[in-house]
């Protein structure tokens, strides 16, 4: 009996395919990155609004499922109830206070942002460390900026989409030359 050898197959990869995703990826990325640079508070009350939508939307599953099962089966299961109207409750205070969401989550890094400062400046002073001093004045100055303006740990998060987008839209070029 001879042996027969059998040829794999290899299914060839679309690049094509897989290049645009990358460059519609890193574009989204690059808006993405622009919105939360230009409007840092207003990005933290949209994601608020979403939240709020996705949590009353559960709750609003619950409610239908416990209607559901009341009317098919005539079973009373009040616990998807009470978790529907308490969720959908949470889902419109979410939405209704978004921007006290907001200043509240703003003031909260802020406050935090100074007092890590704080305590690198009293350490640098215990060991006469100008390096860690600067580095505690600095984050005093953005928390400071947080509490007050914008959120620039927003800005910052933004800057870094913008910089990773423009990396990958300059190495989409790169591989579309090859």
């Amino acid at each position: 009996m001879k042996s027969q050898k059998t040829k794999l197959i290899k299914p060839q990869k679309n690049r094509k395919k897989n290049i645009n995703l990358e460059l519609i990826g890193a574009i989204i990325m690059f808006i993405t990155g622009l919105i939360l640079i230009t409007n840092s508070s207003k990005a933290v009350i949209i994601i608020c609004y979403c939240i709020g939508i996705l949590i009353s939307l559960f709750g609003g599953f619950n409610l239908l499922n416990y209607y559901r099962l009341k009317k098919e089966l005539k079973i009373e299961n009040t616990t998807n109830l009470i978790i529907g109207v308490i969720t959908v409750f949470i889902g419109i205070i979410t939405i209704i206070l978004a921007s006290a969401i907001e200043t509240f989550l703003r003031f909260i890094i802020g406050l935090i942002l100074i007092l890590n400062g704080l305590s690198k400046i009293k350490i640098s002073i215990d060991n006469q460390n100008y390096i860690i001093m600067t580095i505690g004045i600095v984050l005093v100055g953005i928390g400071l900026y947080t509490v007050l303006a914008e959120n620039i740990v927003f800005i910052i998060v933004g800057s870094l989409l913008i910089l990773s987008s423009i990396i990958d839209i300059i190495k989409y070029f790169k591989n579309q030359k090859k």
